[in-house]
């Protein structure tokens, strides 16, 4: 019959019953659509659930356990928002149910108790035939202990996931709390988490506070923890998470390492950049936010460090804003503001930038430097920005369509004092920019940058009056300049 009404093959090795022993199942399995020849879609090596019998006569249930043991999932989207589990889902049909009324209660016509329901050994696979993504969930598990629907009761769980494609991103998490579904009826749901711990290709998380989720919102009041070696505190909300998911954030941290963080989101692999030549200096064009590929999401917040590093970058009393939209892993519709500003610090310009691309970005400024060092000419006496010590550094930057404007961007140093100004188009990794570098008590020089963050070309913009000048002051300039950029 299960097997009529789902329109597959089921099959099951052995059904117990008994008064003590309660309902056991085993080698429980569903086929694909439509038979075992497609392969398995779904399957429980041991299900047992057991109840009291005579609290019944007083109306109530008391479910002494219900166990569940490998259990097993395979998903596959076959293509654009068809999935091998669509023919299980009945298409809507009439008019749509009333929404349930804030407030109301959960009424059932019996008192529902459950001592122990447990779930080990699970199994989750999915497969995407649209985009070639490969995921793998093992080690799925999960204790709930004395559940209710009108008191909090406690929950342990835990994971292992893996990413076969196209990424190399693997994570385990485990996680215990009090839950509380007293207000699910209208939709709300509570949480104590007393420790939820994750790593994530290396990278470590730690977390503790209380959650509250409803149907538009997901809010975090306040969680403390750890994030790598840093101690971390969080106020977070997610609005619309189902649909157009908008982050809210403000997060203290005191130590962080933008490089390992970075190296862990970017495990689960990364877009491949737009077809086409970077655009030249002074030709960028947006493109349209339609060509932005996935769902796009949106962020504002606040974040504040104590000390940063990001690969050779360092940097102290970190200060970042933001308010961003069209968020997608090629950047094509990226749009809205963001603010940086730090304390002292040091930039190795030949140790790179690693993967980012926003990154490369906010640092394609001071990264360019290494490259005006090594110009020649009458510039040869600049030092050769083997390691750049600043005392300050500020960033104010727009976004339009994958666009990045530098409204505003310096940097203060003992010896030099850099602003840059112009654009950078994220997607293609262009650049159109002109850095200004004062240098002592010599006349600014401004420098043409283009060319792409792999690859920037600079072109000297000077007059030969100044360079004629500056070769005057080559010797007494250099003198004057020996010393301040040594490496450490």
């Amino acid at each position: 019959q299960a097997g009529i009404a789902l329109g597959r093959e089921v099959r099951v090795k052995d059904v117990e019953l008994g008064m003590i022993k309660g309902v056991v199942l085993e080698g429980l399995e569903v086929s694909e659509k439509p038979d075992f020849k497609a392969g398995t879609f779904a399957g429980v090596e041991r299900f047992r659930f057991r109840v009291q019998w005579l609290p019944l006569l007083r109306k109530k249930v008391v479910v002494d356990e219900i166990s569940v043991s490998g259990p097993s999932l395979r998903v596959v989207q076959v293509k654009s928002g068809v999935f091998n589990f669509s023919d299980l889902v009945p298409a809507p049909a009439g008019a749509p149910a009333a929404p349930v009324q804030p407030g109301s209660a959960v009424r059932l016509p019996f008192d529902l108790q459950m001592r122990k329901v447990a779930l080990t050994g699970g199994s989750v696979e999915y497969a995407d035939a649209v985009s070639g993504a490969k995921w793998r969930v093992s080690g799925l598990r999960a204790v709930l202990k004395d559940v209710s629907l009108i008191r909090p009761f406690g929950v342990e769980a835990g994971l292992d996931a893996e990413q076969l494609a196209p990424g190399r991103l693997r994570a385990n998490m485990s996680l215990d709390l009090k839950l509380d579904l007293g207000g699910m009826a209208s939709g709300l749901i509570a949480a104590d988490i007393k420790k939820l711990a994750a790593e994530v290709s290396g990278l470590s998380l730690t977390l503790a506070g209380p959650v509250r989720l409803d149907p538009r919102r997901l809010e975090a009041a306040e969680l403390k923890g750890k994030l790598g070696s840093g101690t971390l505190r969080i106020k977070a909300s997610v609005l619309e998470y189902s649909t157009a998911p908008d982050l809210r954030l403000e997060a203290e941290l005191s130590t962080f390492d933008a490089a390992q963080f970075l190296a862990a989101a970017g495990a689960a692999g990364s877009a491949q950049p737009a077809a086409g030549a970077p655009a030249k200096a002074g030709v960028l064009k947006p493109k349209t936010a339609a060509a932005a590929a996935g769902p796009a999401l949106k962020t504002s917040g606040k974040l504040t460090v104590g000390d940063i590093r990001y690969h050779t970058f360092k940097a102290e009393a970190l200060k970042a804003s933001w308010d961003l939209r069209g968020i997608t892993p090629d950047l094509r519709g990226l749009a809205g503001w963001a603010k940086v500003e730090t304390g002292g610090g040091s930039l190795d310009p030949e140790g790179g930038s690693g993967d980012s691309r926003l990154m490369k970005a906010l640092l394609i400024p001071l990264s360019v430097l290494k490259k005006i060092g090594g110009l020649g000419g009458p510039l040869k006496i600049l030092p050769s920005f083997d390691k750049i010590v600043f005392t300050d550094i500020k960033g104010d930057y727009v976004f339009d369509q994958g666009i990045m404007t530098f409204q505003e961007f310096y940097m203060n140093s003992p010896a030099a004092h850099v602003r840059t100004e112009g654009r950078i188009d994220l997607p293609r990794q262009g650049l159109a920019l002109v850095v200004t570098v004062a240098l002592a008590k010599l006349a600014p020089v401004l420098v043409d940058v283009g060319g792409t963050f792999g690859e920037p070309q600079t072109q000297l913009r000077l007059s030969p009056a100044a360079a004629e000048s500056m070769k005057k002051l080559a010797q007494p300039a250099a003198d004057l300049l020996r010393g301040l950029f040594k490496k450490k």
